[in-house]
């Protein structure tokens, strides 16, 4: 073997310095979707305030990570609170976060507790078909395609974002609240 015949291998060995520079940008690229991410609170609680979700007593909250999974939540004041109640929201893997059609979101309710998994039928709500040990049931989220994040698109982005927790909570906060018997009879 006297010479290297594969046009990749040649153009590695070329610009290697500047591929393995670019490679050690992924951990600031990830940081930085995933503040953008952490941003999308300040347009729902705008849209929430504004009146888009016509329901009294919701509450807005952010998700501290949970093995590397922070995410916006909403839900109503007078549902049960903690690590096993119901509430809607959308979760994004803090490790993965990059902005590509691997990315993982995930959007619908989070819940570890059976009692109120059963009431989350596929027939009941079937734009979130899929369920799970932390889910009752959820969606995945996908990216637009293209380089969605060029000029002005990550504000269309954050609205389709804001527009995806406000649907996962008309559609499935009427399931959330008979689960929980809310309104108390």
């Amino acid at each position: 073997m006297n010479q290297i015949e594969d046009e990749r291998i040649k153009f590695y060995l070329k610009h290697e310095a500047r591929i393995r520079e670019w490679a050690g940008l992924e951990p600031e690229v990830r940081e930085f979707v995933n503040r953008f991410y952490r941003s999308i609170e300040s347009d729902l609680n705008e849209a929430v305030r504004g009146g888009k979700i016509a329901d009294d007593g919701v509450e807005l909250f952010f998700v501290e990570e949970y093995k590397g999974w922070p995410g916006l939540g909403l839900r109503r004041r007078d549902w049960p609170k903690g690590d096993e109640a119901p509430d809607v929201r959308l979760e994004w893997n803090r490790r993965s976060a990059r902005f590509s059609r691997d990315e993982k979101l995930i959007c619908g309710v989070r819940t570890t507790e059976k009692r109120y998994k059963q009431h989350f039928t596929r027939e009941l709500c079937p734009d979130y078909p899929h369920r799970g040990d932390y889910w009752a049931a959820y969606t995945h989220v996908e990216p637009p395609g293209g380089e969605f994040w060029e000029g002005e698109n990550l504000k269309e982005y954050r609205g389709y974002l804001v527009g995806t927790i406000l649907k996962a909570w008309k559609d499935l906060a009427p399931l959330v609240d008979k689960a929980v018997d809310y309104p108390r009879s």
